[in-house]
């Protein structure tokens, strides 16, 4: 796992959100019931009935369709500053060492671990999910870097 890793928000979510790292669902465990239909299929690194196998999956799929307690990130401190940045916007990119991490309570899950074929492969997205499934602590933040 690299050292550093990256996300990137635009400046409207870095205020609303007070400068911390929340996901789109709180307080939820990190896994989700998935039963073979259209949203899945077979080979694609999914199991039948609950997993973090299949939040990981369904998360780097569509977080806004399939919300959870993770937060994506990313090692590419580039492609977390086109996140902050689309639609012409200002944004943060914030950096994260993967040394604090354990120590915080935050489990990292590698996209790669689970997706047979990751939705976007060029993010090498790691998705970090709080103990208590809220927003990542802050003291894993070693720096707010404007975009």
């Amino acid at each position: 796992m690299p050292r550093y890793l990256y996300r990137g928000v635009n400046a409207k979510i870095h205020a609303k959100n007070g400068g911390r790292l929340v996901p789109k669902m709180i307080g939820a465990e990190f896994k989700r019931d998935v039963y073979y239909s259209e949203e899945v299929y077979y080979g694609d690194g999914s199991t039948y009935g609950k997993s973090t196998a299949n939040a990981a999956l369904m998360h780097q799929r569509d977080s806004a369709r399939y919300p959870t307690s993770g937060v994506s990130t990313t090692p590419h401190i580039e492609n977390a500053r086109t996140y902050a940045t689309h639609n012409d916007c200002s944004g943060y990119v914030y950096k994260i060492d993967t040394g604090l991490l354990e120590a915080a309570g935050v489990t990292m899950h590698d996209v790669r671990d689970y997706a047979a074929q990751p939705a976007i492969p060029g993010d090498s997205e790691v998705i970090l999910v709080a103990r208590d499934h809220g927003p990542l602590p802050p003291e894993v933040v070693v720096e707010v870097i404007d975009a």
